[in-house]
């Protein structure tokens, strides 16, 4: 991109506005489509198929979805996957009440779910070039996609209470043409540029949709390729992967753990809902003195906390050593998703950061799925100990990868200090 983002404000305002409707919706259509699907069949398995279905676009499809974000305009592609998620929606609400539809339907949404966090994640480069400012902006709208994460559940739990699924799923089509409608209602807010390679298709700035010039070459597999690019990078990555695998071991546990240390499923709502409180207010940190630091070594430090956070629960089962550990947790979570989500764009050449931002989905999906399978080889009579297990092991990943990205910045600094010509500072200005 040549020229910065026009009328960046209502841009900005339509992204978050978008981010948090469409959050609520997919959290609605997630609980309402599985509480249908239990209702519908009684079969556990196709509760789990349809969460899986959920998951996998991503992963699989992030070669494609890359090439749609980094081919044609964002907002238009954002527009489009929203209508569908509205149309979806409303097909789901009036059809899906077998297994076939369910989990096709689920596995639909999937796909467009995973269009839109990557267009929203290739925008907000687009919008604020500067590092700093994607700190800010990625801080704000974690807070308001994990927002939404309790906003929706909710929601759906009241709507089944007084109309049942069906009910849920036409509220659900609503958020979506919600959210579309702030978009055109931004009186075009997102005038994003030509590329360096040629002017529209139309002609005319801001209105086609398709950019001149031969596709971009390369999909998930280059993406992949850049996303890891560099040693540095490579060790962040798989210390945060390590830790989400660790942590999504946890997840599967946890309704067994706390069945035992409570009697009762109320105390596994509320330490979801203290988790989620954390990941709300966890963005806030870095608005504080925080934000001086490289974006790498808080995401680091940050995934040692959430291995920190399990184990502490695991090790203590009291009820305010866990609620206390999960706010904590939380809180880390959202931390490390800012500072990396920044980390990976910030630099990301504007032509790819499509096929990037696709294959960072699909990494931290791929380390969601390996600790979901992995926690099905756990009983569950050893669920506490699975999850201070994984806990402990993503406490020790982040310390290493700490400890890395702590050697990587002095030797760093070393080699500048020594390179530094007679007369200039460090930075390169007089002395």
């Amino acid at each position: 991109m040549t020229a910065p983002v026009r009328r960046s404000r209502a841009a900005v305002l339509l992204v978050i506005v978008a981010l948090l409707v469409s959050t609520v919706g997919d959290e609605v259509a997630l609980v309402a489509l599985a509480l249908r699907g239990a209702d519908e069949t009684g079969l556990t398995s196709v509760v789990s198929a349809q969460m899986l279905a959920g998951l996998v676009p991503g992963i699989a499809l992030g070669g494609v979805i890359g090439r749609v974000c980094d081919r044609w305009r964002l907002d238009v592609v954002l527009g489009i996957t929203l209508a569908l998620e509205c149309v979806t929606a409303l097909a789901a609400a009036a059809f899906a009440n077998t297994p076939a539809l369910l989990i096709g339907m689920m596995l639909v949404l999937g796909v467009l779910g995973a269009v839109a966090q990557t267009c929203v994640m290739a925008l907000v480069p687009l919008l604020f070039p500067g590092s700093d400012a994607q700190l800010r902006v990625n801080s704000l709208m974690e807070s308001v996609r994990n927002a939404g994460y309790i906003v929706g559940p909710l929601l759906v739990s009241l709507l089944t209470a007084h109309g049942g699924t069906g009910l849920a799923l036409v509220v659900d089509a609503g958020t979506f043409a919600s959210a579309l409608r702030a978009a055109r209602e931004s009186g075009g807010g997102l005038a994003v540029p030509a590329r360096a390679g040629g002017p529209r298709a139309s002609g005319v700035e801001g209105t086609g949709t398709k950019e001149a010039g031969p596709p971009p070459r390369g999909g998930l597999r280059l993406g992949l390729s850049l996303l890891w690019a560099g040693t540095a990078r490579r060790m962040m990555l798989t210390t945060i992967m390590i830790t989400i695998a660790g942590t999504s071991v946890a997840n599967v546990l946890l309704p067994f753990f706390t069945r035992d240390v409570s009697g009762g499923p109320a105390f596994y709502g509320t330490l979801l809902a203290t988790w989620s409180v954390g990941l709300v207010v966890g963005p806030l940190l870095l608005r504080t003195g925080l934000r001086r630091c490289r974006t790498a070594t808080i995401a680091v430090a940050a995934a040692a906390l959430i291995g920190l956070a399990h184990a502490v629960v695991g090790a203590f089962p009291v009820v305010p050593v866990m609620l206390t550990a999960f706010l904590c947790g939380g809180m880390a979570n959202a931390v490390q998703n800012v500072a990396l989500r920044t980390h990976v764009m910030a630099d990301c050449p504007p032509d790819v950061r499509g096929r990037v931002g696709a294959a960072y989905g699909a990494t931290l999906q791929t380390a969601v799925a390996a600790g979901f399978a992995l926690a099905g080889f756990a009983p569950a009579g050893w669920a506490r100990w699975g999850i201070l297990v994984g806990g402990t092991i993503g406490l020790l990943a982040g310390l290493a990868g700490w400890l890395h990205t702590r050697v990587s910045t002095s030797g760093a600094a070393s080699v500048r200090a020594v390179s530094v010509p007679a007369g200039a500072s460090a930075s390169g200005e007089p002395r």
